[in-house]
């Protein structure tokens, strides 16, 4: 019953305790609001009606230039778990001073204006601070699943508070419930404090802390940057601030018609029914809709729903101001805001610069709104003597597609924002690097004039070609498999300058899936430059191709896991598979990225790998809002796995049929790994004739010199290639490594002790030895190697 659950609500086993006391967090918080709001309201509109709330929407943003100023500046010196804590006392302290004045104030008007005041304050800052909280602790990944789940508890805890004003207006003093508020607070406390000290908040992205503006004046400065550079944030705060525009409007709208005729404490009745109702419709949304809605329409086109619905609830409004309209007005207002925008504005934030994030949503929330009430009190203290409902709702209707257009621009904007979000890490592969090294064009400039002259060698070779031919294509792509991501640049480079008379070769590269992948990605390169309309017509087919090889692969490397003794060369082949998909669907997002389709490849490969959460759930975001949610859900299994069911343990021939469509579909050292569990598993006659088919004459010299050593055919001195690669995966330098880079150090591992070396480790018995300077050249050719011997000696979460 608890999986099932589990699975409906799309929590990951082993997330309930932390989820747990989240939720009740947010349950207590917003209960304790349900209360204050119930109550406070039907007061405010009973003593002073609703002729006054323009009045209120005028005062609200001196309110909140205190708090929001007072809340940065403490936010810059404490911390957010301190935070926390001094809100919540002076909620307590703010129920009880209310309570005491009120209890003894009879029907003073001005008391009743501060408690309307205190309740808009708190209305946005507590939701302001609760998601500030809850977004240090889970990514955008972990957030579009869970969020909603937080966003549920709170509308139950608003629902709850209201039904207890519901139920308990007609025996209760209103003044009774900001007391009882206040005790909600004051049992939140220790949970606030113990969320604080279990769990570990997540760092932003890969920049160090030190590299972060401090202090109040460079926050600023680098807020007021953050307008002028930034159109994303420009753009999220006109949409925010014309909701907020639109609110107000529907508030005030809503409250003109509920509260004629009706005594206060019908008037307490009804906002606790209907803020019950309008909170079990959140619950139900959160819970069992929001998710699914932004998995598979995505976080800027979830964006439209509110706009529309604001559209179609003023135009309700302009043919019908009466009950069923401000009823309408009041769902949009307390139900679509609440429980869908509201949780994809969570998600919008992440497009944000991360260094300014949460100040300038504390900005953007802290004054935005209020800000947005003192231009909507200000409009209806002049236009309440001069049009009537419907007249008011035309205006709403304007508004509406107003707020459309603005929608419209924030969604072009948000997949370039989530990439420079992604570049300000102190990792930045997004910087473009020169096409070639410098003096390498005027040499390519000879090479073309003169063309007996040797070319241009990138391949670390002494091979020597004629620039002019065509045919010196296959030597460059051939050579891609041994040269650094920059080298293969330049190798791409030099190809796309033979014309158009290299597409063919390059075409007939990237459809070979025979080829190494470097081979292929230095065609798709070169081919895109050449020609953007030959590359897209062979890329969706490759895409695809892709796609399904990495679902078959990941398939195969979870059976193989399961096996018995999958630590093993069963459990490295189920690591070889593994990286097989992985590498297939970096291929398939470098062809995406060539066409436009996602950010700078090199940028999001490293992001995607980076060991900071956040910095990775924002490359996936990139991912699929670029790809769209049909592709995405094929590749999301290779670039975030989560924790599978547990499944029978395959038999000794599934593994061994595994093992032999290994040998047809794998990279090299996935075959290399395969063929020593094959022959671990096969009599001497049946691995010979298995293994028969491998031998040809374009066969790597590696597996060639390994299968004769199997067969008994060639001595082999020292350990096996696969048990080096085996001996290395299990070392803590370079275990985080692929086996590709790995199988290039097992190349240059030696029994004799170099003069400078690494210690090595132990394989089949015998003691090896890696030169430094070999080190660094398999390092220079494979960036995961380097990434990983970076963060063992520095010791920071950097990408790996």
């Amino acid at each position: 019953m608890i999986d099932r659950l589990n699975r409906l609500l799309r929590v990951e086993p082993g997330e309930g305790p932390k989820l747990a006391q989240f939720a009740l967090f947010g349950f207590l918080l917003q209960m304790g609001l349900g209360i204050g709001f119930s109550a406070g309201d039907a007061a405010f509109f009973s003593h002073v009606g609703v002729d006054a709330l323009p009045v209120i929407f005028m005062l609200t943003p001196a309110v909140m230039l205190v708090y929001t100023g007072l809340f940065s500046v403490l936010m810059v010196r404490f911390s957010l778990n301190h935070m926390v804590m001094a809100t919540l006392a002076l909620l307590v302290a703010g129920g009880v001073i209310l309570w005491a004045l009120l209890s003894n104030a009879g029907d003073s008007a001005p008391l009743y204006y501060v408690l309307k005041l205190y309740l808009a304050m708190w209305y946005i800052a507590l939701y302001s601070l609760f998601w500030n909280f809850t977004d240090a602790y889970f990514d955008i990944q972990d957030a579009k699943r869970l969020f909603p789940l937080f966003a549920a508890f709170c509308a139950l805890g608003t629902a709850v508070g209201a039904l207890i004003v519901n139920l308990l207006a007609a025996f209760v003093p209103l003044p009774g419930f900001l007391l009882l508020w206040a005790g909600v607070a004051l049992a939140t406390m220790p949970l606030a404090w113990s969320l604080g000290r279990r769990w570990p908040q997540l760092s932003e992205s890969d920049a160090d802390d030190s590299e972060r503006p401090a202090g109040i004046a460079a926050q600023l400065a680098v807020l007021a940057n953050s307008f002028r550079t930034s159109r994303y944030t420009l753009a999220l705060t006109a949409t925010l601030f014309v909701t907020l525009l639109m609110t107000n409007l529907a508030e005030y709208q809503y409250a003109a018609v509920l509260q004629q005729g009706r005594s206060e404490a019908q008037l307490a009745a009804l906002f606790g029914a209907l803020y019950a109702a309008s909170n079990i419709f959140n619950l139900l949304v959160c819970l069992f809709v929001f998710n699914r809605l932004v998995t598979r329409l995505g976080v800027r086109n979830v964006a439209f729903i509110l706009p529309l619905t604001y559209f179609a609830v003023f135009g309700f409004f302009f043919l019908s101001s009466g009950y069923i309209a401000a009823i309408a007005a009041f769902f949009a207002y307390h139900g679509v805001l609440t429980s869908i925008e509201y949780n994809n504005q969570n998600l919008l934030f992440n497009a944000v610069p991360s260094a300014i994030k949460r100040p300038l949503r504390t900005v953007i929330e802290g004054m935005c709104e209020p800000l947005a009430s003192l231009i909507a009190g200000a409009f209806l203290l002049y236009a309440a003597k001069y049009l009537d409902l419907r007249e008011l709702s035309g205006i709403g209707v304007i508004l509406g597609a107003l707020l459309i257009a603005t929608v419209v621009l924030l969604r072009q904007l948000y997949p370039s924002a989530m990439a420079g979000n992604m570049r300000q890490g102190w990792l930045n592969f997004g910087a473009p690097l020169p096409a070639l090294a410098p003096g390498a064009e005027a040499r390519l400039r000879t090479l073309a004039a003169s063309p007996g002259a040797p070319l241009l060698d990138l391949r670390g070779g002494s091979d020597q070609l004629r620039l002019a031919d065509p045919d010196a294509i296959a030597d460059l792509l051939a050579a891609a498999p041994r040269q650094s991501p920059r080298e293969r640049r330049q190798s791409a480079a030099l190809i796309a300058d033979f014309g158009e008379t290299a597409i063919p070769h390059l075409v007939a590269a990237l459809r070979d899936t025979r080829r190494a992948q470097g081979e292929r990605a230095v065609a798709a390169r070169a081919l895109a430059s050449l020609s953007q309309a030959q590359f897209a017509a062979q890329s969706d087919a490759i895409v695809a191709a892709e796609s399904d090889a990495a679902r078959q692969a990941m398939d195969s490397a979870r059976r193989l896991d399961a096996a018995q003794g999958a630590s093993g060369f069963t459990g490295l082949l189920a690591r070889a598979q593994r990286e097989r998909a992985s590498a297939a669907v970096d291929f398939l997002l470098e062809l995406l990225a060539l066409r436009g389709l996602l950010p700078d490849f090199d940028l999001l490969i490293v992001s995607l790998h980076s060991a900071n959460a956040k910095v990775r759930a924002n490359a996936m975001e990139a991912v699929e809002t670029g790809i769209g949610h049909a592709l995405f859900r094929g590749v999301e299994a290779v670039l975030q796995p989560r924790k599978q069911e547990s499944i029978a343990p395959p038999s000794d021939d599934e593994v061994t049929r595994l093992a032999e469509a290994a040998l047809e579909n794998g990279a090299p050292v996935e075959v290399a790994v395969a063929l020593a569990l094959l022959h671990q598993r096969l009599s001497p006659s049946a691995f010979a004739r298995r293994t028969a088919p491998l031998i040809h004459a374009a066969m790597p010299p590696a597996l060639r010199a390994q299968l004769l050593a199997l067969l008994a055919l060639r001595h082999e001195d020292g350990p096996s290639r696969v048990a080096l690669i085996d001996a290395l995966r299990q070392t803590p330098n370079f275990a985080a490594a692929t086996l590709e880079a790995l199988a290039s150090l097992a190349e240059m591992a030696r029994t004799d002790s170099p003069t400078a070396g690494w210690s090595g480790a132990t394989a089949s018995g015998e003691r090896f030895w890696i030169a430094h300077e070999d080190i660094r050249a398999a390092a220079a050719r494979h960036p995961d190697l380097a990434l990983v011997m970076l963060r063992v000696q520095d010791g920071r979460d950097h990408a790996a």
